[in-house]
């Protein structure tokens, strides 16, 4: 099923870039605004609200405690698309990014709707990836919108499950760099169980050992880098590990050094993209 669902959305890049995908979508059924999103296996589903009892006896699903328009109030643009890359949900926030008009101008409208050919051909594979892995994944994206805007983001993508936990699509979440809250948008996104670098947890104290240009962070740098990217400021992070703010920007500046970031947020996008590929 998983073979015939990836084959399915790679549909998309049969596209030419000259064609217009809009008369390619057919699966158009809209997202019901009141549906409950869970997280599950390597990415989300969505509930109706009186099926929660049967979902709630599943020991690989979690309720994240928001709808679908409840999600719409955080701090971050996100969307649903499906299998042919077509919109069928996004926040008012992403529309806004999109240059759409409304939420429902953006029913059905794909990437190559928002992007030149070349941006969207790129952020396309990387939909790709992630339905063909089955697995959530971290990315820097540079986005050239048809009007001449350019945009820079750090996505997170997930696969989208329906009832049978079968992949119908695709969830991401995206911070536009400069002109959103990376660290309030990060926090959010890890709640929603997005952002679990490795599977580690802090309660465990289990941090990845980061590498990064053939340097590897310290225990100390890593601990620093890895509540920076829960959303904690300099002053929550030394009151967690016990040391003064300034040695905390201390560690996060060699962090900086090693990783070549010019600024917290590539720094953040940095590590979590490391983490990605740690074991």
């Amino acid at each position: 099923m998983l073979t015939k669902k990836i084959q399915s959305y790679a549909t998309i890049s049969a596209y030419s870039l000259d064609d217009n995908p809009m008369t390619k979508h057919t699966n158009l059924a809209a997202v019901d605004q009141n549906s409950i999103i869970y997280r599950v296996n390597q990415g989300v589903k969505l509930v109706k609200p009186t099926d929660t009892a049967r979902e709630a006896e599943s020991a690989t699903s979690f309720n994240t405690g928001h709808t679908v328009a409840s999600l719409s109030q955080l701090p971050f643009n996100f969307y649903f698309l499906n299998l042919e890359g077509a919109t069928l949900h996004m926040n008012q926030q992403c529309v806004e990014i999109c240059g759409f008009g409304s939420v429902d101008d953006s029913l059905g409208k794909s990437l190559f709707d928002v992007s030149n050919s070349e941006s969207a051909t790129k952020l396309i594979e990387n939909c790709k990836a992630v339905i063909a892995e089955n697995k959530i994944k971290i990315f820097e994206e540079q986005n050239l919108r048809n009007d001449g805007v350019s945009l820079q983001f750090l996505s997170v993508k997930s696969p989208w499950y329906n009832e049978n936990n079968e992949i119908i699509g695709l969830f991401g979440c995206s911070i536009v760099l400069g002109k959103q809250s990376l660290a309030e948008a990060i926090l959010q996104i890890s709640q929603l169980g997005l952002l679990n670098p490795s599977n580690y947890a802090v309660n465990s104290t289990v941090i990845p050992a980061v590498s990064s240009n053939n340097e590897t962070l310290s225990e100390r740098e890593s601990l620093c880098l890895f509540h920076l990217c829960k959303g904690y400021t300099m002053k929550e992070i030394a009151k967690i590990i016990g040391l003064s703010p300034k040695t905390i920007e201390t560690y996060i500046d060699r962090a900086k050094q090693k990783f070549k970031a010019k600024n917290k947020s590539e720094l953040i996008a940095a590590y979590l993209k490391a983490t990605q590929k740690t074991p």
